[in-house]
């Protein structure tokens, strides 16, 4: 019965559609569930290497952790998405870590597990490096983002993709929970705490962006789909 459980939540992401249902239920045979509160910490390597996981339902921020102490978060994992790919190709920081933004429940694989089946499977084996590519290709662009772009700018920009990644459509706005402190966005447009409480409030101001600490939202007739 419990392989069966978790073979319905593995079913939900779309890698299940590189997998015949034998693949599936041998995967399911070392898939380990676990639900992470709030602000735990989730490592993205264990003694034998790397691990490979299924966000199912909540948020997770990827981390890293810099030689001098400061921390930067790289990105953002909504449920429905993978992370831990880049483990596959070797493109995983040894300082990076996650951490669950709000309680998450997540499916846990041993990279070892999924390389193998790689080795078997062309179809699994090119989704997931595509995967790693489009994951590298964003935190390029990120980069870029930082060279060229100002802070005001990058904030901007940043509420603007969160929105569009976590919101849904609710009358005349697109609406997500907020769930991130004015400190996280910080991090992860590299500004400063101070930088995006000023910007925020100056979206509010001009009737752009409206937030309280529950919903983040911009109304559709300001917001560019």
């Amino acid at each position: 019965m419990e392989r069966e459980h978790k073979y319905w939540h593995l079913n939900q992401f779309k890698l299940s559609k590189r997998l015949t249902k034998d693949e599936m239920m041998h995967l399911c045979e070392f898939l380990v569930m676990k639900h992470f509160k709030k602000g735990e910490q989730i490592r993205l390597k264990n003694g034998n290497g790397c691990d490979v996981y299924f966000l199912k339902s909540g948020t997770v921020k990827i981390i890293s952790l810099y030689d001098s102490g400061e921390e930067a978060i790289k990105y953002l994992v909504n449920e429905g998405e993978i992370f831990g790919v880049l483990g596959l190709t070797g493109g995983e920081n040894d300082n990076d870590y996650a951490m669950a933004i709000e309680d998450s429940l997540i499916c846990i694989i041993e990279s070892s597990t999924l390389r193998k089946m790689m080795d078997n499977n062309s179809r699994l084996n090119n989704y997931l490096f595509k995967m790693a590519g489009m994951r590298i290709q964003k935190l390029e662009r990120k980069l870029e983002s930082l060279v060229y772009k100002d802070a005001e700018t990058r904030i901007t920009e940043f509420i603007d993709d969160y929105i569009k990644k976590f919101g849904a459509l609710a009358g005349d706005a697109m609406v997500a929970k907020n769930i991130l402190s004015n400190k996280d966005i910080g991090k992860l447009t590299s500004t400063s705490r101070q930088t995006v409480n000023k910007v925020l409030n100056e979206m509010k101001n001009k009737g752009i962006l409206d937030f309280d600490k529950n919903i983040i939202q911009i109304k559709l007739k300001t917001h560019k789909r």
